[in-house]
């Protein structure tokens, strides 16, 4: 009979990519929400190119674990170079848009960190 192994380290990871997982979720339905509401006028904002990096990036975090180390790297990169990007948005959106971005990039420096420590 196997016994259950019981690593500290894991679950906690686990337990972390959960509640991430959870704030992405339903910041996204909030995102849906609001799209639907959006005028014209507002549309082609919504399009812009940090947008589409943004959606790139935030859209990859359930895959966080099978990513390489140098994958994991480049979209913490990625994430970094967003933020100048988003000073142009209203007060509203360039802080929902910069907390979702914030936990994206910290589920990727998270993994990132305990793949490098997994090498040691």
């Amino acid at each position: 009979m196997l016994k259950p192994v019981c690593n500290s380290k894991a679950i906690a990871m686990a337990f972390i990519a959960v509640a991430l997982l959870a704030g992405l979720a339903s910041q996204r339905e909030v995102y849906a929400a609001t799209e639907t509401t959006l005028s014209a006028t507002q549309a082609p904002f919504a399009l812009e190119g940090w947008q589409k990096e943004f959606d790139d990036i935030c859209s990859r975090t359930q895959d966080a674990m099978t990513f390489s180390i140098e994958e994991l790297t480049a979209l913490v990169q990625r994430c970094d170079a967003l933020p100048p990007q988003m000073e142009k948005l209203d007060d509203t959106r360039k802080k929902v848009y910069k907390g979702r971005l914030r936990m994206c990039r910290g589920l990727y420096a998270y993994v990132l960190d305990s793949k490098k420590n997994e090498k040691k």
